[in-house]
Parts: C-alpha cells; sequence; structure tokens
C-alpha cells in the first residue's frame, strides 16, 4: 500500500508528519484527512481557539510531491452550542 504522508498547515506554521501512513489509495487518505480536520476543528471550539482560520492538511507521498490539500475552518457559533463545523474542501 502507497504511503501518505499529512502535513498540518496554519497562518503561523507548517507541522509536518515525519512518520505518514499507509491507505489503499488517494481517496481513502482524503477521507482520513478530513476526518483529521473534523477532529481539529473540534479540538480548537474546545479550548476557545480562533475558530474562522483557515487550516489545511496537505497530503503528499513519499517523495514529498503534493497530492492534495484540504482545507478546512469552522463556521460561526450558533446559539449555546460550539461553532459548527464546515466540510472540509479538497483542492487538487
Amino acid at each position: 500500500m502507497p504511503k501518505y504522508y499529512f502535513h498540518y498547515r496554519t497562518d503561523e506554521a507548517l507541522i509536518r508528519d515525519e512518520s505518514g501512513s499507509e491507505h489503499p489509495d488517494l481517496d481513502a487518505a482524503e477521507q482520513t484527512a478530513a476526518e483529521m480536520g473534523r477532529a481539529i476543528i473540534e479540538k480548537v471550539a474546545g479550548e476557545g481557539g480562533e475558530m474562522d482560520a483557515p487550516r489545511s492538511i496537505e497530503i503528499t507521498d513519499a517523495a514529498g510531491h503534493d497530492l492534495l490539500y484540504v482545507v478546512f475552518w469552522a463556521g460561526p457559533k450558533v446559539g449555546d452550542g460550539p461553532a459548527t463545523p464546515i466540510e472540509p474542501a479538497t483542492v487538487h
């Protein structure tokens, strides 16, 4: 199975995935990146962090070639609940 790397980017930093993980194909890697994005937004919301700043998971292959960007952020807070996560969008 191919190995994919999931680098986390914010406006201030790029956190590189040095280990990577194996997935059957890029679609499966994209699903993993979307799940990571949702988890990050939930964590940021729980900590009272900046919710409207764009973030992304940049998927690369073992050679370091960019394959896919999954961009995500949270929408405005509605009612008493946390901010509403926006579905991740992909950029090929």
